[in-house]
């Protein structure tokens, strides 16, 4: 039966419809691609084994350390040897990263602290480092629910209030050392004009690795850190081991 004229009308408005909000759609969200992409293609220099300003060490306290230097700036990048294994024990499994950026220059450099990091092994999965603001604040919320669980379970059974008041001192020992560490050791989150009377960022940064894509550890993992500049992007490829079956004797505390 053949349809109505009126019907196909209808369709025709109804199409035409759809196609203009895809149109408007794709306008709004250009510019915003277009900016990520950019963004994306930024320059890079890359520490390259054996190439000049670029330097590798294994430090008597069980670190890797590499070195990049430019012009005007050097960036350190210093990683626990034994990451992999601490960051399993470490309150939301972060992976932990010292950085530190020199300003050699006579005038002055802009650091924006813009550190994120590549999970090559894990689809490629990029995390910038966690806020310690917000860091501190999450673990504080964390420990304010710990306490609150621990009272609930000791007042349904009040046979396990010491286990459970000792397990919970403990918890709360521990985070609030965590707490104080990112508090006065995490690198600031906050752009930082470096110049000769002030020509050095540094701290600690932590990355989340709750992301679905990122499962357990490998034996040998490979990651790219990059420190976002103004201009350019400064990029330290490197596994961990460092090479297959690397192993750092820690020099024993004097």
């Amino acid at each position: 039966m053949p349809r109505p004229r009126f019907f196909w009308a209808k369709l025709a408005f109804a199409v035409c419809a759809i196609l203009s909000c895809a149109i408007l759609s794709c306008a709004i969200l250009s510019p915003t691609l277009s900016q990520a992409s950019k963004k994306k293609e930024l320059p890079a220099v890359r520490w390259t084994a054996g190439a000049p300003g670029c330097t590798f060490e294994r430090t008597d306290d069980g670190h890797y350390r590499w070195t990049m230097t430019g012009r005007d700036l050097s960036v350190a990048l210093v990683v626990d040897s034994q990451e992999l294994a601490k960051s399993r024990h470490r309150f939301y499994h972060l992976l932990g990263a010292y950085i530190s950026v020199t300003y050699t220059g006579q005038d002055k450099f802009e650091f924006p602290a813009d550190v994120r990091i590549d999970f090559v092994r894990h689809h490629d999965v990029l995390e910038a480092y966690m806020d310690p603001t917000e860091l501190s604040n999450k673990l504080q919320n964390d420990i304010d629910t710990k306490v609150f669980e621990t009272e609930r379970q000791i007042k349904k059974n009040p046979k396990i209030t010491e286990e459970k008041t000792a397990l919970l001192r403990e918890y709360e020992k521990v985070a609030a050392e965590f707490i104080e560490f990112i508090s006065t050791q995490g690198l600031d989150p906050n752009t930082v004009m470096l110049t000769p009377g002030n020509p050095e960022a540094h701290g600690w940064v932590f990355f989340a690795t709750s992301n679905k894509w990122i499962g357990p550890w490998k034996e040998r993992e490979d990651f790219i850190l990059g420190v976002w500049m103004k201009g350019k992007v400064w990029q330290f490829p490197f596994s961990l081991p460092p090479t297959e079956g690397d192993l750092i004797l820690r020099k024993p505390p004097e």
